[in-house]
């Protein structure tokens, strides 16, 4: 994938952009301030499937200027993880962390595969980092992390966003009675970039906690539309859900400057294959949508 041009150095934050790119997964913590990025540690609430050990997770937290408390914005990256290969933030989740910051939104990137020594999952048939297991504990976790440790966050606006096998974490953690308490998990909202929806499919209980928005590709072979829209229009999910499809774009349409290409072995796309990257007019338009589901759930 192509990292994203630094067109925003103009911005005051263009040193801290920078460094974000630049910084790999055990980078030390940046000096708070305005703009300011900050490696954080908090542990998962996996303790259940360690033997009482949770796993420490690593995330990457960004502070619009101000004094907040802000609303937050928890990002959860999909299966090919947060970083790249050379160790770089992906092009995709730096670029909605830097727009959503821009908006007024403070923003928690999770890394859910660094801590427990995993590069990526999506060419594995055997997954020992779970959407709907380990996944939904990692989010869970965040969002105690950001209402019990950060008082520049604003407890009771705090929503989770996901793509592909996060999104799919996101429809785990974000059902009603999703925790072994019976209740929710607190997100006050949450957005799904082409998510797998099986599971929350076949069970007939399931139904978000709050205001869902979903965005799909039309011509998405990894996880194809036409599950998530049928989840999408089975009462009562319809009346807290509403779902995008752009007929013309692929898995990945919201990643900047990606070209097309056909990605091959993984291990959840129907046909072992996909064709991802960029679509801009549906990238375009999924921004505006974001930009104004959230303004109205967490600033409304």
């Amino acid at each position: 994938m192509m990292m994203f041009p630094l067109r925003r150095s103009v911005l005051p934050g263009v040193a801290f952009a920078a460094l974000l790119l630049a910084s790999a997964p055990q980078a030390p913590a940046a000096s708070p301030g305005l703009h300011a990025e900050e490696i954080v540690r908090f542990p998962s609430q996996d303790a259940d499937l360690t033997n009482g050990a949770p796993t420490t997770l690593t995330g990457r937290f960004l502070r619009p200027a101000g004094t907040g408390p802000f609303p937050t914005v928890v990002l959860l990256h999909g299966c090919s993880g947060l970083y790249t290969k050379s160790g770089r933030v992906s092009a995709r989740h730096l670029d909605w962390a830097l727009t959503l910051r821009d908006q007024g939104y403070a923003v928690l990137m999770v890394d859910s595969f660094g801590p427990r020594g995993i590069d990526q999952v999506c060419t594995r048939n055997e997954r020992s980092v779970r959407a709907s297991v380990e996944r939904k504990r990692d989010a869970w976790a965040a969002l105690a992390y950001l209402q019990d440790r950060r008082r520049d966050v604003d407890n009771d606006r705090i929503a989770v966003m996901g793509w592909s096998q996060g999104a799919g974490t996101v429809l785990a953690a974000y059902g009603p009675g999703s925790k072994e308490d019976g209740k929710g998990s607190g997100f006050r909202a949450a957005v799904a970039f082409y998510p797998g929806c099986g599971k929350p499919l076949k069970d007939q209980s399931w139904q978000p906690e709050g205001r869902l928005l979903m965005l799909l590709g039309g011509k998405d072979e990894w996880t194809p539309a036409e599950t998530c829209v049928e989840l999408a229009n089975r009462e009562p999910v319809k009346e807290r859900t509403e779902v995008v499809v752009y007929p013309e774009a692929h898995h990945g349409f919201d990643s900047p400057a990606s070209p097309l290409r056909k990605r091959t072995n993984l291990a959840t796309a129907p046909t072992g294959e996909a064709t991802v990257g960029t679509n801009e007019s549906a990238r375009k338009d999924a921004i505006a949508r974001v930009s104004a589901f959230l303004a109205q759930e967490l600033k409304g």
